[in-house]
Formats: structure tokens, C-alpha cells, sequence
């Protein structure tokens, strides 16, 4: 709502990516919207008093710690008398190597200490700190003995420590941005000194953030408003980070990734023939999903056996990333994506036999214990076409329901069947029972290649070629032989 509130100031507090010596902070300055105050007589026969232009939006630029002098403090510092501190004869130095003649919008910067620094409380090192002093002062028992007797056992060892009783603050380095609208004579020297504060910046080197006071803003559809005695105009402040601007990080990190993905894609729809005799079969299978588990935090293991005719050289195991879940319409779901990519060479003539997938669902505890949830199998056809599924899944556990909660929640468990082609035979056991679960989503596309029916195409032709051949001089032969009288 601040952007539709008129003059309305905010702080904002930015965390800091570059160095703070890259920072630039820009002030508009522009007249006041709607109805102009009347000049003054004397303001109207020396326009150059009027610093704000009726026509034009100033800009002023300063640096992080950039000290820019008013006329007030030129008149101040040019004079070795007036400075007392190391900061005002360091000023006196500068204004005598460079001499200026005074900023409207001039600076205060952290040496100046022009005004007090962010301060937070802490009240529980406070309280903690006075708690040690008094456990310190427990005179019971052999205490009081050792007090008296011992001679370490002074009173002054009860303080004699490094603790500090009084408040740690945080570091800050502040810096103002002010408007001058003090009244000067014929001679610079000031009448009556009025400042303006424009803008208020605070470090905290510790944390490496920002406090802007007021927040950045538009000149066209928030600016602040300044409107005193004899000044009234409307100004906004922007800031400059330096390095990468806001936005720039997360486009390289999108180009990154389009990079990736392209690069992926052109392994993917970048087939090479199979062997002559040989079908290739391209596989895209993904763990989409899972719902309906008890726990949380759950990741889903994955084990494809291969049958013996068929070559594969991919990753044939791994584990997707631990997801909690989220809850839609009073349903629980963990999503996933995990893709794995297969490719099978299987010889041509051959029926391929589905390969079987076997996934199991682990969840993770606070106390960093896996728990299988559940089981399920999958006799992944190799047909070329696009298939989804869901899979329900089961685990094995103690006849006795109390015994079998109680070693879930105290033993936790995992992988509790070492073979997994159990899950496809359906074994029945007298000790233990399968139970139901939840669900695993899926789906898969399948891509088939070969090079047989290519070969065979070409030793058709070759084939037919010689055929027609044959025939072509067959019919020569008979028509000359028609031609001498044999026919």
C-alpha cells in the first residue's frame, strides 16, 4: 500500500551483496506539485538565492562516506581556530588543498556524529550476566569455608572476571544526505542555520545490511515532500548497489539452466543407430509422486533388474531428493520428478521381456532414522508408446500389530527385504503379513530404434533389382530368338 500513499515514508533495510564502497545514492530534487508559494520581494531581486528551479529536477550524486561541505560549515572550517577535534583540522586540511564554495545538499558523514546510532537492547545478556554474578554469591555449604580459609578465597574473586555488566551494541557506521536552507548575509556568514535531513543511511558491519530512512521511491508517483518556512519542494531517493543489479543474478541463473536443459535435450533427441541386427530402445521414466504415507519427509529409492538379453550401460539404482509433503484438499502429496534414462540394446527377432522397477519409499525422522514405508514393483514394458501409473505400495511387518508399531517406533527399519524379486513372486510368510501404504505416481515413454528393417529394406531392392534384370535379358534373348524363325 506504500506505493499508493502520497509522501508516506518507510524505512527499508537491504542486505548487502557488493562491497559498501560501491554504493552511489542519487537525490531528485524537483518543485513542489500544485500552487507555488509567492516570492518573497528580496528573493524576487536575487533569484539566485531560490536554489530550487522552477522548470528542472535536480540531481545530486554522492559515494559512501563522501564528504560534501555546506556553505555554514566552509565558513567554519576554513578557520584553523574553529577546529578542535582530529575530524574538524583534517576538514580545515582538505578545504585548504581543495576549496569549495558550499552545497545546497551537502553531507554528514559517520566522523560528524550528527546523530545517534540505531541502538538495540539486550536484555537477556543483561539478565544472564547478573545470574552468573549471583550463582557466584552461593555461600552455602563448604562455600563459606573456603571463603574464610582459603586465601584465593577472597570476596574480589567473586567479580574478578572479563564480564562486562554494561550493553554490547552493534556496530553502525551512519551517513545523512541534508537539505541547507539556512539564512546567510552579503558574507556567507550564517544568520540563522536550518537544516533538512533528506536521507539517513545506517551500517551495520557486523550483519552487512542497510537502513535506509526514509526507503527509495519514485519521483513521479511518490516523492517526498520538504515544506517549511520559505522551502517547499518534493524530492526521491535512489540507490545504486553497484556490481549486479537487482534481477541480474537470478537471469544468469535461468541461463544457466536453459544451457543445461538444452544440452540435455540435444542427448536426448540426439540417437545413434543401433549395430547391425540390433534394436535400441530409448527409455524416459519418472518418478513423479507419492501420497497417502504416514510419515514425512520421504524420499523413494529406486533398483531395475535387466534381463540377461538385454545390454544396458546407465545407472540402474539411486535415490530421488527427501520432499515433506504438501497438502491440498485435505490430501497429502510429495512431489518429486526424478527422471531416469535408459538405453537398452536388445538383438532384432526377439520378443523383449519387460525389465522390473522396484521402488521403495524411506521417510526420515527428527533424529535422523529411515523408516521403509512401503514397497512396490513394476514390469516396465518396453512397447513404444507413453504409459502413467499408479502404484500401490506395501510393508512387511510383525503378525502382532503392538510388536510391530512398537520396533517401527523405537527401531525404526530399513530396507527390511534384502531380495526384491519377493515383491513380484508374492511370497507368503507365517511371520509377518504384507500392509497396504500409500501411492507412487509414474510414467514413462518408450523410443524404439533399429537397423534391421533398414537392411532388409536394402537387400529387398537389391533383391528386386536383379530380378527385373533377369527378366529384362530373358525377353531379349526370346525376341531375338522369335526374330530367327526358332519361335
Amino acid at each position: 500500500m506504500n506505493e499508493y500513499i502520497k509522501n508516506n515514508k518507510v524505512s527499508g533495510v537491504y542486505w548487502l551483496k557488493s562491497p559498501i564502497e560501491a554504493l552511489s545514492l542519487k537525490i531528485k530534487i524537483k518543485p513542489q506539485e500544485g500552487i507555488f508559494q509567492l516570492p518573497k520581494f528580496e528573493e524576487y531581486n536575487q533569484p539566485e538565492r531560490n536554489p530550487i528551479s522552477k522548470n528542472t529536477t535536480e540531481e545530486y550524486i554522492f559515494k559512501w562516506q563522501e564528504k560534501v561541505f555546506s556553505i555554514h560549515e566552509i565558513d567554519k572550517y576554513s578557520n584553523v581556530h574553529n577546529c578542535v577535534t582530529d575530524t574538524e583540522l583534517s576538514y580545515f586540511e582538505k578545504l585548504e588543498k581543495t576549496p569549495s564554495k558550499g552545497n545546497k545538499v551537502f553531507t554528514y558523514i559517520n566522523e560528524d556524529y550528527h546523530l545517534p546510532i540505531p541502538f538495540e537492547s539486550r536484555r537477556e545478556n543483561k539478565l544472564n550476566i547478573l545470574s552468573s554474578c549471583f550463582d557466584k554469591l552461593n555461600l552455602k555449604g563448604d562455600e563459606v569455608g573456603r571463603l574464610f580459609n582459603d586465601g584465593s578465597g577472597s570476596t574480589t574473586h567473586l567479580f574478578r572476571s572479563n564480564q562486562d555488566l554494561s550493553l554490547e551494541t552493534e556496530q553502525w557506521i551512519a551517513m545523512h544526505i541534508v537539505y541547507d536552507n539556512s539564512e546567510y548575509n552579503e558574507e556567507s556568514q550564517c544568520l540563522f542555520k536550518q537544516e533538512s535531513i533528506l536521507l539517513s543511511i545506517y551500517h551495520s558491519t557486523a550483519k552487512n545490511y542497510l537502513i535506509l530512512s526514509p526507503d527509495t521511491n519514485d519521483i513521479a508517483f511518490n516523492p517526498y515532500t520538504v515544506d517549511g518556512e520559505g522551502i517547499r519542494f518534493q524530492y526521491a531517493v535512489e540507490v545504486d548497489y553497484g556490481g549486479r543489479k537487482n534481477g541480474e543474478e537470478l537471469v544468469m541463473l535461468l541461463n544457466k539452466l536453459h544451457k543445461k536443459w538444452e544440452k540435455k535435450q540435444k542427448n536426448l533427441l540426439n540417437f545413434t543407430l543401433a549395430p547391425l541386427g540390433k534394436k535400441r530402445i530409448y527409455i524416459a521414466f519418472e518418478i513423479v509422486s507419492a501420497r497417502g504415507f504416514d510419515m514425512d519427509n520421504i524420499y523413494i529409492e529406486f533398483h531395475i533388474k535387466i534381463p540377461d538379453n538385454i545390454q544396458c550401460n546407465d545407472t540402474l539404482q539411486g535415490k530421488t531428493h527427501t520432499t515433506t509433503a504438501l497438502k491440498t484438499e485435505d490430501l497429502q502429496e510429495w512431489k518429486y520428478g526424478h527422471t531416469v534414462e535408459l538405453e537398452l540394446d536388445i538383438a532384432t527377432g526377439l520378443e523383449p521381456p519387460p525389465i522390473k522397477v522396484y521402488l521403495e519409499a524411506i521417510s526420515t525422522d527428527w533424529w535422523g532414522r529411515h523408516r521403509t514405508e512401503g514397497y512396490t514393483y513394476l514390469p516396465l514394458t518396453l512397447d513404444p508408446r507413453g504409459y502413467s501409473r499408479y502404484l500401490s505400495c506395501t510393508r512387511p511387518e510383525e503378525l502382532d500389530t503392538v510388536e510391530a508399531e512398537s520396533r517401527r517406533f523405537f527401531v525404526g527399519g530399513c530396507h527390511l527385504i534384502k531380495d526384491l524379486e519377493v515383491l513380484d513372486r508374492q511370497l507368503q510368510n507365517s511371520r509377518y503379513r504384507f500392509k497396504s501404504t500409500g501411492q507412487i505416481a509414474v510414467r514413462w515413454r518408450t523410443l524404439a530404434c533399429t537397423r534391421a528393417v533398414a537392411a532388409a529394406g536394402g537387400e529387398a531392392g537389391a533383391a528386386l533389382r536383379a530380378a527385373d534384370a533377369a527378366l529384362r535379358a530373358y525377353r531379349r534373348a526370346r525376341a531375338r530368338l522369335a526374330a530367327a524363325g526358332g519361335l
